[in-house]
């Protein structure tokens, strides 16, 4: 894994905030001496995430993950390690020396780099004469100029080859535009041509604040009114959220976001003041938008059109009230509390008859539009109310039969339990039935809509055993446990773990390393992991000299056993070949002196080769 001095690696760990760099893509609260929050590896409900800023290191306790800043943005942003490393001494401003060789590249840097030269020739391009069309437009909109410039919003020029002749000049290939969905190449003769032209483009960007994708927005009648980026190898539509990056500071201080759906109605809720608003880039709102969502706040608002509200709702809370792998409980603590944690509420602003968030704050303001906000009713409260009403507009004892079973359904896949109650009371009173009863229907039906648990990404290292993990957790721990006990130690035959082999590997190869440096020394994703949560919890300070001594006498221990196996194969082997009465005295003796000292450790006593002496407990007898 290492391609840099160890010196350099570690000086750019030190630099680096682990807390603030994993905080970028969690939300984080404190715990102890650490921070845990929901582990962006995997999905959960409870957090079981903890990150470590004393060791620098992160660890989650659901799936097994674990590592360093540089194991983090690798998996986070699928980076390779000299990529990992590469974005980090950037931030952490230590310059790097010259690289002989990019082996270890994916191509995803030069991917970015191709992205981030186009968002800057976009951007340059609209505040040029060539971009009076997209300015007129964006004054139209209402839109002020320092968010344009904020938000990196660009033109592309007409004609067919704008962008194709500034990458040329910028030693860009047609191949590397057509991957990053730039280009397009024509289907019946060689070359390709701009993917955007004539359009006002918003730059998509990943967490990082790195250009992944463009939307762009025709001025007229042309069609489509909206293109977007293909998918690309930076790019998977329905895994990120406009303006995310921007948005997420807000969304984490005030424990809540704003979901709109277009560009221009997140550019003018910013615009307003209304920081923590994001956009679902066109698509329908995706679990992994959701899943993106929860790390960062426990609530979220989106904005319905009143004449729509009711049916967006209801598709909305489908979207939502997805059984999870993990399936659903509800259950109550000692205390008489719901038990389990982890709530996660949406709510949903009604604005008047043919509105949107950008119309709204256009001619009413930012203070109605807060008015909107602090009356939004829950998104399942909607949904609620259009699960009781017969779709076809029956009434009487059937209808009511029907509505009860959508509404014990609906509830069933509500998670929150807490919320659950509450609708169903609400339910309950306009359906004019007992609230007990719903909530036991619902909780009847939960069993049937759980699904099994799928394999996560990432599944838990395998168990290691107690007295190997004490063992590799006190030479980790202890530099006078690593001086007196390493050297006895065997890891091939004394561990059998292939994890904790790995670790002591590195450690005897670097005895006198921090425990933390010795991640870039491990080649597997596992050994790291385990590694990991043999250091994330602060144990507290203990007299080691006790443990030593056990270890010390068990290694000796071992350490004879092999011995005295090797003279015994090499008895074996020369009797073999030159009969049984071969004189092996040097051999024996020697075999007798291990046994002998193996007996003592265990607090037995060797019988002497020598008959008569009193090397044998039974030789006053004979």
């Amino acid at each position: 894994m290492m391609q840099y001095p160890q010196t350099l690696l570690d000086d750019i760990r030190a630099a680096i905030d682990i807390v603030d760099l994993v905080s970028r893509f969690v939300n984080l609260r404190k715990a102890g001496t650490g921070w845990k929050g929901l582990c962006p590896f995997h999905a959960e409900k409870t957090p079981s995430f903890t990150v470590n800023p004393r060791k620098g290191i992160f660890h989650c306790f659901g799936c097994g993950v674990g590592g360093d800043a540089f194991g983090f943005l690798m998996r986070q942003d699928r980076l390779s390690f000299p990529e990992a490393v590469r974005a980090l001494a950037k931030t952490a401003g230590i310059a790097l020396p010259e690289e002989r060789g990019k082996g270890g590249d994916s191509g995803r840097e030069e991917l970015l780099r191709v992205m981030d030269l186009a968002a800057r020739f976009y951007q340059q391009a609209l505040w040029k004469p060539a971009g009076e069309r997209a300015r007129a437009y964006l004054e139209q909109r209402g839109i002020d100029s320092g968010i344009a410039q904020r938000f990196g919003l660009g033109y592309a020029p007409e004609g067919w080859d704008a962008l194709l002749s500034f990458m040329r000049s910028e030693k860009v290939t047609e191949d590397a535009l057509a991957t990053a969905g730039l280009a397009i190449p024509r289907e019946n003769r060689a070359g390709a041509y701009d993917r955007f032209r004539g359009r006002l483009l918003f730059p998509i960007r990943d967490l990082q604040g790195r250009v992944v994708a463009f939307g762009g927005r025709a001025f007229g009648d042309e069609q489509p009114k909206y293109l977007n980026s293909p998918e690309t190898p930076l790019y998977t539509k329905g895994n990120l959220l406009y303006a995310a990056d921007l948005a997420r500071p807000t969304i984490q201080t005030q424990n809540r976001a704003f979901l709109v759906e277009g560009y221009v109605d997140c550019l003018m809720c910013h615009q307003h003041g209304f920081t923590a608003t994001v956009a679902a880039l066109g698509t329908a709102f995706t679990p992994a938008q959701l899943a993106l969502l929860r790390r960062y706040c426990d609530e979220v608002v989106t904005f319905f059109d009143a004449d729509a509200a009711g049916q967006k709702a209801a598709a909305r809370a489908e979207e939502l009230l997805e059984p999870t792998d993990g399936g659903m409980a509800w259950a109550v603590n000692r205390a008489g509390a719901f038990a389990g944690g982890g709530a996660f509420r949406v709510k949903v602003a009604l604005l008047p008859a043919g509105h949107d968030p950008d119309t709204f704050l256009r001619t009413a303001g930012g203070e109605a539009f807060e008015e909107r906000i602090t009356a939004a009713r829950s998104l399942l409260a909607y949904a609620l109310d259009r699960a009781i009403v017969d779709p076809d507009g029956a009434t009487g004892p059937r209808a009511r039969t029907s509505a009860f079973a959508r509404v014990s359904l609906m509830l069933a896949k509500v998670a929150d339990a807490e919320e659950a109650t509450a609708l169903s009371r609400e339910a309950a009173a306009k359906l004019g039935v007992d609230a007990t009863q719903l909530w036991i229907e619902a909780q009847r039906l939960q069993s049937s809509l759980r699904t099994p648990p799928t394999p996560s990404r990432s599944s838990p290292p395998t168990s290691t055993p107690p007295v190997e993990r004490d063992l590799v957790t006190l030479l980790l721990h202890s530099t006078e446990a690593r001086t007196l006990l390493l050297a006895l130690l065997d890891e091939s035959d004394d561990l059998g773990h292939a994890s904790l082999r790995s670790i002591v590997r590195a450690l005897k190869s670097r005895p006198d390393a921090s425990a933390e440096s010795l991640m870039t020394d491990l080649e597997t994703d596992e050994a790291r992991s385990v590694l990991s949560s043999l250091l994330v919890e602060d144990r507290e300070s203990i007299d080691a000299r006790v443990s030593i001594e056990q270890f010390q006498r068990r290694l000796e221990r071992s350490q004879r056993l092999r011995r005295a196996r090797v003279v015994s194969q090499s008895i074996a082997e020369t009797q073999a070949k030159t009969g049984v009465t071969a004189p092996m005295h040097a051999e024996l003796r020697t075999l007798h002196q291990e046994s002998a000292v193996v007996y003592g450790i265990t607090g037995g006593v060797a019988q002497s080769l020598d008959h008569g002496t009193t090397g044998s407990p039974r030789s006053s007898d004979e």
